[in-house]
């Protein structure tokens, strides 16, 4: 059995390009032991796959093993981090019985612990005997736990390694204490940070001092755990001249990662000047360096960026690096140059899945989610290599949010299929995006078909939060809370997130009293302290009530300082209420935040217009003018067939154009008949005014896409009656649709007789027979 196994070791670890210097081998007597040891413990760290096979070797020509083979040996094993040879040379330990010598064993819990078996690692010192204990064993179990974010077990382990010797300090060393640091930054969150502050603190205690790699260890720990003012007063501990590149990118890391990547690119500019002992950057470094530059999201430091690793680190480009091409990608898409992204993408050779995924990613976030529908259909053909690339569930949020986006019904299905097929459907993530895509397209039945087939056990705060959200956007406001008191009942804790959905359900319904009663819970029930979207959420929906006076007591009251939200929020419901002189009050606040908000100052010259102060009105919009500042472009989409339709303002890029804008004008006409026939019998001034409402906004992005959904249905259908039965349009905008437009497609629906549905920048508009679910609340 034995000799089966070690062949199996032969064929599988002897690469060929090793094959010349095994010859090498052939001087070493068959019979000496020491010699075997000696090849076998040189090449463990940095050739571990030949150091088995000298092993392998050394079986063959009968040379006995003893137990200075074993420890050499296992840390091959954990160097290469396979299971399958640790086992095997632990049961070669059992039969020779050295299972009890306290260097194999102390090595084997090691090894065990790399293989991501903490489980074993823990039976195998359990199964020691107390006389082959020792520091060096429990240090390694403790970085067994350690190393597999058993927290928990790695400090109980510690606490009883101490008491083991007779002394509290008995195994406490760099070692031990590096391994506990590296625990807490496995698990993170607020309980590791406790213990990593209590593990600094016996560093300090037992005077050991910040060294170059308990330093880096605790500075990653710190970072991990959130707090970068912790991060940064270790690694300011480290004396200059010892601290390494590691030392760097984990403060640059760390930076990044809490959000702060503008204080990363200071500390890089730091690392490479030469005032502090300039450091030479490695890849690691410029990973992070892109990282950073990624959440910036500036498109001149990009720039910069990528010039300096061009510069500096072209081999890492000459080499087509897909780490670091990746990141790249990433970068470019995500600071606006779609067009840099693609083209690196499409020079990157062998593209794995997190290649494909950043630069679908880089669509979905970006002005284009219909690329990246298509770009994904390209990666299932993709065959480079002769290897698959098969999308994992980072790369299906991505196609999920794409599609959520783009309202595009028959994609979503598809992708839904393809995630049930490939068990992908079980992620919680998937399932939550799949939730959020289905109301986004206007399948609300649907979200509550997936979240209703989610496993009790699989169910997560986030996909409670989705379910509440879906129902939020398309007004079910009663349904909303109904969920969020189910969700309580099965024992979840809501986070803000789950606030803010449910305060949106509110704002969307109307329901006022259920909506404060959920805002005041937050910190009376749950101990959390509402954040500016919650608080904007509030104004909103005090706002959308007509309670202006007490939003705009919300916001001078509030604990923390308003933003330009908050304020934006009140600005519209003065807007939706024509409370002009709240409004210029509003206004102001605005102006001093943040003088280039182009939104807030369009929603000024409207309110001014409404009110028929013509001369604010022209003051607005020549300031707008002169700045340079443009407002963001409405832009409307509309699927029909496989294919995703976007349209603009005044948009005649499309091939018929010319067949829109004469349906569009049909359309105008049996609107203008139907307000004839509305207008004796009721007197609503919108209705009134249906001339004015026609031409006022006659060519906005989401009329132009109605006009091409029923123009496509003309083509498609035999006659007008299979209209009334047919799918609903559906066309989804990407900013709130204005009063006019509202009412025009109330009309529309009526006299095309057809629903309509519309996606804006806030919720679901369904139209039917010349009413809005919204009940023109929104």
């Amino acid at each position: 059995m034995v000799k089966i196994i070690f062949n199996f070791l032969n064929t599988y670890f002897l690469p060929i390009k090793y094959a010349k210097s095994i010859k090498t081998i052939s001087f070493v007597s068959h019979r000496d032991a020491f010699h075997w040891n000696s090849l076998i413990a040189k090449n463990a760290t940095q050739n571990p796959q030949i150091a088995l096979t000298f092993f392998t070797r050394m079986q063959a020509h009968a040379v006995p093993s003893n137990n200075f083979t074993f420890p050499a040996l296992l840390k091959a094993c954990a160097s290469l981090r396979r299971l399958l040879p640790t086992l095997q040379v632990h049961a070669r330990l059992t039969r020779l019985g050295l299972g009890a010598d306290r260097f194999s064993a102390a090595a084997l819990v090691d090894a065990y612990g790399k293989c991501g078996h903490a489980n074993y690692a823990a039976q195998v010192f359990d199964e020691m005997p107390e006389r082959s204990v020792d520091a060096v064993s429990w240090t390694a179990l403790i970085s067994a736990y350690s190393s597999n974010g058993c927290v928990d077990e790695a400090f109980k382990a510690f606490g009883r390694m101490r008491g083991w010797g007779g002394s509290e300090c008995y195994g406490v060393d760099v070692v031990s204490l590096g391994a506990l640091v590296s625990a807490c930054a496995v698990g993170g969150g607020s309980d590791c940070l406790r213990c990593g502050s209590a593990v600094h603190g016996l560093v300090v205690k037992y005077g050991f001092g910040v060294s170059t790699h308990l330093g880096n260890s605790m500075v990653h720990m710190y970072a991990a755990c959130k707090d970068v003012g912790g991060a940064w007063r270790v690694f300011d501990e480290i004396p200059t001249e010892q601290r390494n590149v590691v030392s760097w990118n984990s403060l640059i890391s760390g930076f990044t990662l809490n959000g702060d990547p503008e204080r990363a690119l200071r500390t890089f500019e730091d690392m490479v000047s030469g005032e502090t002992m300039a450091v030479e950057p490695n890849r690691v470094t410029v990973l992070c360096l892109l990282k950073s530059c990624a959440e910036l999201g500036c498109l001149e430091t990009s720039s910069w960026v990528h010039e300096y690793i061009r510069s500096q680190h072209s081999p890492l480009l000459v080499a087509k690096d897909v780490a670091v091409l990746t990141a790249l990608i990433d970068m470019h898409a995500r600071s606006g140059n779609l067009a840099l992204a693609r083209e690196i993408f499409d020079g990157v050779e062998e593209k794995n899945v997190v290649c494909w995924s950043a630069m679908i990613g880089g669509y979905e976030q970006g002005p284009r989610p219909e690329e990246a529908l298509r770009l994904f259909r390209e990666m299932l053909v993709e065959r480079d290599m002769e290897v698959e690339v098969k999308p994992n569930a980072v790369t299906l949020v991505s196609v999920i949010a794409a599609c959520s986006r783009l309202g595009a019904s028959r994609p979503a299905i598809m992708i839904h299929k393809y995630a049930a097929v490939t068990g992908l459907d079980q992620d919680a993530r998937i399932a939550s995006a799949l939730i959020d895509m289905y109301a986004k397209c206007g399948h609300i039945v649907h979200a509550r078909q997936v979240f209703g087939e989610i496993n009790e056990s699989t169910r997560t705060i986030v996909s409670w939060s989705s379910i509440i959200g879906a129902e939020s956007i398309h007004g079910e406001g009663i349904r909303a809370l109904e969920l969020f008191s189910g969700m309580q009942t099965s024992g979840y804790e809501p986070n803000e997130i789950t606030f803010i959905s449910l305060l949106s359900a509110c704002s969307h319904a109307g329901l006022v009293e259920e909506g404060k009663s959920c805002f005041y819970s937050m910190e009376k029930g749950y101990g959390m302290s509402p954040t500016a979207k919650h608080y904007a959420c509030l104004v909103d929906l005090l706002g959308r009530a007509g309670h202006l006076d007490e939003a705009y007591n919300v916001i001078f009251n509030m604990p923390i300082e308003a933003d330009l939200a908050l304020w934006g929020s009140l600005l519209a419901a003065c807007h939706l209420h024509g409370n002009f002189k709240l409004g210029e009050i509003v206004e102001k606040k605005l102006l001093s935040l943040d003088s280039n908000s182009v939104g807030h100052r369009v929603l000024l010259a409207n309110m001014y217009e409404d009110a028929g102060r013509w001369d604010d009105v022209v003051r607005m919009r020549v300031g707008l003018r002169r700045s340079g500042l443009r407002k963001i472009p409405g832009q409307s989409f509309i699927e029909v067939g496989n294919e995703v339709y976007s349209f603009v303002a005044e948009d005649r890029s499309h091939p018929e154009s010319e067949m829109i804008y004469k349906e569009l004008d049909c359309l105008d006409e049996r609107v203008r008949k139907a307000a004839k026939y509305l207008t004796k019998t009721n007197s609503n001034e919108e209705d009134r005014d249906i001339a004015g409402l026609i031409l006022r906004c006659k060519y906005h992005s989401e009329r132009l896409a109605i006009a091409f959904g029923l123009l496509m249905i003309d083509k498609r259908s035999s006659s007008r009656c299979s209209l009334r039965t047919a799918t609903p349009i559906l066309i989804t905008k990407n900013l709130r649709v204005c009063r006019d437009c509202h009412t025009y497609t109330k009309l529309v629906s009526k006299v095309v007789g057809r629903q309509l549905i519309v996606r804006d920048a806030r919720r679901f508009h369904h139209f039917q027979d010349g009413f809005c679910s919204c009940g023109d609340y929104w």
